[in-house]
């Protein structure tokens, strides 16, 4: 019995010793640490704090008193009366900063710094920087209706313009947003107005991969149905645009959605001939 206590701890002690072994035989890691920005946590508004695409660059807004300053890479910039969500936006290639601000009554968008011309209203969840990082796009309100700016140029004016629809193509070279007039909604791509419809559906603006089709939720008559190229798909009871569900390009030419047959959700998967 003492024989077999003596082998059987004799083996485990081997086994620990293989297995500490296999261990120590572990490539060894390189640890390194980068400061990037310290936060004044009395100060910050935590819901917007923004990371820059490289992870490199930090920016937030800190409320002091009654105004507002965005802080970049831990550099207060100038106050303002108010601040626009979604707060600071980086671009794409992390080298550009733009935000919505106000002074007085009066709303602009703030880019690299620079304050652009002023308006009655910046449109909530704008500015957008294009995928390149060339161009920036934001809604705007002049009097009782809204345009939207593309670097600097005003666009036509409308009754209003949707709240997250503005949409660059990959290639940054197209723009697309819904807009309204009177109860009709409709989407704007290039300059051109599409077909007419009881509403668009928020967030749902997609361009292919290649930039070339666009996508985007739409519905009338109490249905839904996604439209692309100009073309309106099968109709649903809803197409699912909450919890994550969206519109999806698989790949130029194929694309998919979740939409509701009365209680059931369906996974529609579609391929363009």
């Amino acid at each position: 019995m003492l024989h077999k206590r003596v082998t059987l701890g004799l083996s485990l002690f081997l086994l620990c010793i293989g297995i500490t072994a296999h261990a120590q035989r572990l490539p060894d890691r390189t640890l390194s640490e980068r400061l990037i920005g310290t936060i004044n946590t009395s100060r910050w508004l935590k819901e917007t704090l923004k990371i820059s695409p490289d992870s490199r660059r930090i920016a937030y807004v800190s409320q002091i008193g009654n105004t507002g300053v965005v802080v970049v890479d831990g550099k207060e910039g100038k106050r303002h009366d108010g601040m626009a969500g979604p707060g600071p936006v980086f671009s794409p290639d992390s080298k550009r900063l733009a935000y919505g601000a106000r002074s007085g009554h009066k709303w602009f968008a703030v880019v690299d710094g620079e304050e652009l011309k002023q308006y009655d209203g910046i449109l909530k969840g704008t500015p957008i920087f294009s995928s390149d990082s060339k161009h920036l796009a934001y809604g705007a309100q002049a009097g009782n209706k809204w345009v939207v700016v593309v670097d600097g140029k005003e666009l036509k004016q409308y009754d209003g313009i949707l709240k997250d629809t503005l949409a660059f193509s990959p290639d940054g070279k197209r723009l697309a947003y819904g807009a309204g007039v009177g109860s009709k909604r409709f989407v704007v791509v290039d300059g051109k107005e599409l077909k007419q419809y009881d509403g668009i559906l928020e967030g749902t603006l997609l361009f292919s991969l290649n930039s070339k089709r666009l996508a985007y939720g739409a519905g009338a008559a109490g249905k839904q149905f996604v439209v692309v190229d100009g073309k309106e798909e099968k109709q649903y009871d809803a197409i699912v645009t909450q919890g994550g569900g969206k519109i999806l390009f698989d790949s130029a030419d194929s694309f998919h959605y979740l939409a509701f047959k009365g209680s059931s959700i369906y996974l529609v998967e579609e391929r363009i001939k």
